[in-house]
Formats: structure tokens, C-alpha cells, sequence
């Protein structure tokens, strides 16, 4: 899976009689700085810069040679803004080449993100914004000197990328009601707008791996995950081990298909009985996604395309929950038997418990750290639309009714949360407030952002 991006950096600047930031302007100097700066952020993303610096017409429209499919992205920073209007009329430029280069993901343009070089290009960019938005063009405005709102659009050109080559093993029954995420018309839907790829698994090609996997391995993993533990409650040794085992037959399964992610029919699993399967892949699930996959339960696909956002957008594990919604305390608990517990990279608490909703196999509560911000979120049917809400999570709730982790969030209104709520039971719950994120996300990739509980 090729890991990095490829940036075509446009320092926009010219010399005009009257303008910003002054007629006797050293913008080639200026472009320098920033390209000093931008070669800082090497060392937190992979990313390779192609830097022009223009100053005619004639430059802007030879740069059409240079833009081909390697280029994920096109950032134009306009330095200045003369009576000439040359910066403005160039960017509108830039943003038909972008535009007119049909791109690989989902046919849309290049990704194009507009930096304002703060006294500089605002006379220029700020007019920019209407006239772009008039032609349904998807792309960025960034207003700042600060090299760190860079480096965010940086992460969401990443993420476009990293979903353009990813693909979810949808592990199930060609008879059971999740085969509908296995539709042409479904499986033309994902790759036409992330450029996600899916891919069926039977259970009896899980079922055969698990026969091949080294139970010393499998005995050596459980012993891990249960020193780790800060109890064992219901499950046997015997159970973890098995439970181990089915981890390492997924992870076996991801690297023979090539695949960075898997939604798996779990309760089908277990209620088929068309396949005899040891014990459930709750432990399995949330040991990939403490390693960097993405593992969702309940073949739930349009959930498991929200972890691969937050996995690459936000560098972090998530949290696949089905939601208890408390209108008197004002939050929202979201539970499951699968979280991770490497939420931020530091490892959580836990405790080794069965899956609730049957009383068999192996699941963690994880207990999460209270006081952290976290956004939640889920594409919905049609994949044009995703939810979100942010808050903040107010602790764990301890009780057994229910999935064994459950971590209480604060809403802005559990009420309107209540009563709005759309889009299926699960929800993605990630650490940090990725709100800005997700809206930059939906401007490049042209789907409709829904703030739940407001």
C-alpha cells in the first residue's frame, strides 16, 4: 500500500505598481520561507513537494504538463494581491486544472487547497471563496501564517489517499442480510466515492486458518492479554487461547488479501451454525484495531468506512459502539464488546469478560480515560451524508446490563439527539475533537456533514 503523497506546492506572487503587501515586494524570498517550512513537516507525514514559483500567466498554463495521477493534491499560496488582479485571475486558473484533470478519486478533480499568505494574498483569496463556490468547485481555504493549518490539510489529502487504497474484507454468508453490502451496485457505490474496495469472505475460509494457526502462538498471545489484565472474570484459559487463535487467523486473512480492514457477521457467526467457529472474534476485533487495522463487528460496512476515516484522519484507533441515549443526565453511552484499548496509543485498562449479548467467548471492558474530548460519527445509508457529534466523555458506566465497555459522552442536547437520530444503531467514537477535520474531509470528497444534537 503506497503510503505517501505526492503535494504540487504554487507560490502565486507579482511585482504591480500598487498592491499587497507593497510595490518593492520580495516574494520569491517569501516563497523560500515557506518552502523552508514545509520541508519541517516531512518528519510527521510521508509527503513529497513539487514547488513552483509563479509570477505569469503564461507559467500557470504550462503548468498543466506537470499534473498527471501521481499528484494527490494542489496547495496555491498567493503571497500577493496587485492591481493587476494577477494572483486572483491565476488561482481561478489553477482551479480549472485542477478541476478539469479528471482525478482517481471517485472522478472528482484534484484536491485543491488555497493558503492566504496572511497581508499579502487576502485582497486577492478572500474575493477567491464566492467565485469558486459558484462553480461547485471541492476544494480548501486556509487563511494563516501558521504552518500547523497546513499540516491539517495535509492530513485530510493524506486520508483521501490512504481510503483510495484500502480494502474491507466483508466476512459473512452470501444468504445472510449483509451479502447487501456485496452488490455491484453497493460495491460500485464505496469505490466510486472513498475508492474503497470490498471484498467477500465465507466463514469457512476463517474456519480453515484457524485450523492451520499455532496454538503455541495462540497459548503465548493469551497468556499476554491476560497478564495485562486487571481481572479475569468469566472466560476459561482454554476460551482466551481460542479467542487468541481467532485473532491470529484474521490477521492471517488481512495479510493474504491484501486488506487494511475487515467487517465481520459476528452474530451471524454465532447464529448460523452452517459453520463451527471455536469461540466470538470480540478480543480478535479489538486486538487489530490496537495493531492499526480497522475491525468492525456486525459486518457493519458503513461503520467500518468511519474507522478508516478516523485510522487515517485522526492517526487513531476508534470505538464501534451501539449508543444508550440518558436525556436526564445529557449524554450518551456507547457501548460494545470490542473496543480497542490502545485508544490514543497509550493502553487503557481492562478487564478479560464473555460477550455479553450471549453469554459465550471472550470480549474486553476497557475502561477510557475520562475528561477527553472525542468526536463521534457514522455514514449513513447512500454514503452521501455522515453524522457527528462532539463532546466529551464524563467516565465509564460499570454495570452488567448490556455490552461490556461502556463509556458515558456528553451531547449538546440528548433530547435532539434523541429525536433526530438517523443512520442504523452504531456509531464511531474517536479520541479528539475532529469536527474541522471531517468538515474538510466533506468539502474534497462532496458529502453532506450532519451535526447530531443540536
Amino acid at each position: 500500500m503506497n503510503k505517501g503523497i505526492k503535494v504540487l506546492n504554487i507560490f502565486l506572487g507579482s511585482k504591480a505598481r500598487r498592491g499587497w503587501p507593497s510595490p518593492f515586494y520580495d516574494y520569491d524570498a517569501r516563497a523560500k520561507e515557506w518552502i523552508s517550512r514545509l520541508d519541517e513537516l516531512k518528519s510527521q507525514l510521508p509527503v513529497e513537494f513539487m514547488n513552483y514559483v509563479i509570477s505569469t500567466m503564461d507559467e500557470v498554463n504550462r503548468l498543466e504538463r506537470e499534473i498527471d495521477n501521481s499528484i494527490d493534491a494542489i496547495f496555491v499560496y498567493i503571497l500577493t494581491s496587485e492591481s493587476t488582479r494577477f494572483t486572483y485571475l491565476a488561482s481561478k486558473r489553477i482551479a480549472d486544472l485542477g478541476y478539469d484533470y479528471i482525478h482517481k478519486y471517485g472522478g472528482y478533480g484534484i484536491p485543491t487547497v488555497y493558503v492566504i499568505d496572511l497581508y499579502g494574498g487576502d485582497i486577492s483569496g478572500l474575493p477567491l471563496v464566492e467565485d469558486l463556490e459558484k462553480t461547485s468547485r471541492r476544494f480548501l481555504i486556509i487563511s494563516s501564517n501558521d504552518i500547523g493549518e497546513i499540516f491539517k490539510a495535509l492530513r485530510v489529502i493524506y486520508a483521501i489517499k490512504m481510503l483510495n487504497s484500502s480494502k474491507i474484507l466483508v466476512i459473512t454468508r452470501r444468504e445472510a442480510n449483509p451479502a447487501k453490502y456485496l452488490s455491484p451496485q453497493y460495491v460500485g457505490l464505496v469505490k466510486q466515492r472513498f475508492g474503497v474496495s470490498l471484498e467477500y469472505v465465507d466463514y469457512s475460509d476463517v474456519k480453515a486458518l484457524y485450523d492451520e494457526v499455532d496454538m503455541d502462538a495462540a497459548e503465548k498471545l493469551a497468556k499476554k492479554v491476560m497478564e495485562k489484565a486487571l481481572e479475569v472474570r468469566e472466560p476459561s484459559k482454554s476460551e482466551i487461547v481460542k479467542a487468541a487463535a481467532i485473532y491470529l487467523s484474521l490477521k492471517k486473512l488481512l495479510e493474504k488479501h491484501g486488506a487494511n480492514a475487515l467487517a465481520i457477521d459476528c452474530l451471524g457467526w454465532l447464529e448460523y451454525g452452517k459453520v463451527e467457529m471455536p469461540t466470538t472474534p470480540c478480543l480478535a476485533l479489538s486486538l487489530l484495531n490496537d495493531e492499526g487495522y480497522v475491525a468492525a463487528c456486525e459486518a457493519d460496512v458503513h461503520s467500518a468506512l468511519t474507522m478508516l476515516v478516523f485510522r487515517y484522519l485522526a492517526g487513531r484507533a476508534s470505538f464501534i459502539s451501539d449508543p444508550v441515549v440518558d436525556v436526564a443526565e445529557n449524554a450518551v453511552i456507547h457501548c460494545h464488546c470490542t473496543a480497542p484499548t490502545k485508544m490514543d496509543g497509550e493502553a487503557a485498562p481492562y478487564v478479560i469478560r464473555n460477550h455479553a449479548d450471549s453469554g459465550d467467548g471472550v470480549g474486553l471492558q476497557v475502561f477510557m480515560r475520562e475528561g477527553v474530548d472525542v468526536t463521534v460519527a457514522k455514514f449513513i445509508e447512500g454514503l452521501n451524508e455522515m453524522v457527528v457529534s462532539v463532546g466529551k466523555t464524563l467516565g465509564n458506566v460499570n454495570i452488567d446490563r448490556g455490552c461490556r465497555t461502556k463509556v458515558k459522552v456528553s451531547v449538546p442536547d440528548a433530547r435532539k439527539y434523541l429525536c433526530g437520530y438517523k443512520g442504523g444503531l452504531h456509531r464511531v467514537l474517536a479520541y479528539g475533537n475532529h469536527l474541522t477535520a471531517l468538515e474538510d474531509l466533506s468539502r474534497l470528497m462532496g458529502f453532506k456533514l450532519t451535526l447530531e444534537g443540536v
